[in-house]
Formats: structure tokens, sequence, C-alpha cells
């Protein structure tokens, strides 16, 4: 079992602030925990844009916190996405977030990242290594 709390990540190398300073996340789960899935709380800051492309990577956001529009770079339509709005990326969609207000929110990968990564050039996190998957039933602790 794992119990861990944002307090305990943050500044830690799981807290991990963008090149481009429009973001930051605490990785909460990553790969090394071979749980299958990564899970990250992010947060946007107001008044920035980030495109996105997770060519490698599923990606679900649950918004807890602030307000965003969110638009499908590749059909032009766009989502005002606020507290309690879903968002599933499984279709590797080009994405492009801007916060209206600081935007926090809870957000799930598979394959699982491994706690390190930030957008490249194209909005895309590296694809995962192989053994980032693991075994669900053997973590580092049991």
């Amino acid at each position: 079992m794992i119990v861990r709390s944002l307090k305990d990540i943050e500044n830690t190398d799981r807290h991990v602030r963008s090149k481009s300073g429009t973001w930051e996340s605490k990785r909460i789960v990553l790969a090394k925990e071979k749980a299958g899935f990564s899970l990250h709380e992010t947060v946007l800051y107001a008044g920035t844009e980030t495109s996105m492309w997770y060519a490698n990577h599923i990606e679900a956001v649950l918004c807890v916190e602030g307000e965003a529009e969110l638009t499908n770079d590749e059909t032009g339509e766009a989502h005002w996405i606020e507290p309690g709005t879903m968002y599933l990326l499984d279709g590797h969609e080009r994405h492009t977030l801007r916060p209206k207000t600081d935007f926090r929110c809870v957000c799930v990968f598979n394959p699982p990242v491994t706690g390190r990564e930030d957008h490249d050039e194209n909005g895309t996190y590296p694809p995962p290594e192989p053994e980032a998957w693991g075994d669900p039933q053997h973590t580092e602790e049991g």
C-alpha cells in the first residue's frame, strides 16, 4: 500500500514545473509504482495557453478548480471546462487549453509517465519505456 499526500510531493523531484512556465504538476503515482497508470495534480496558470498532443498516451482530466477553454485543434471544436467536468483524450487529439483562472485538475495517464516529462516542441511526452508498464501485482513496496 502506498499513501502519499500532495504536501509530501511539494518541491521534490515529483513536483515538475514546465519549461514553458504555463503549468506545474505534482506526480502522485508514477510508472515505477507499477500500477499501470500515472496520477497527477496539475495547475495551469490563468492567462496562459498550452498546446498539447499526447501521441503516446491516453489522458483523462478532471477539473477540480478554475475554468478554461479547451479546443480540439484538429476540429476547432471548443469546450468550456469548469469544476466537475472531465475530458478524455482517447483519440490522441491535439488540443489547447486556455485557463481563464488558475486551473487545477487531476490527470490520469496510460501508459504511466516516469515523472520528469515535459512537452516537447510538438506538445508531446516521449514514448514510455517498456519497463514503465511493469506488473501491477508487484510494486516496489510489495
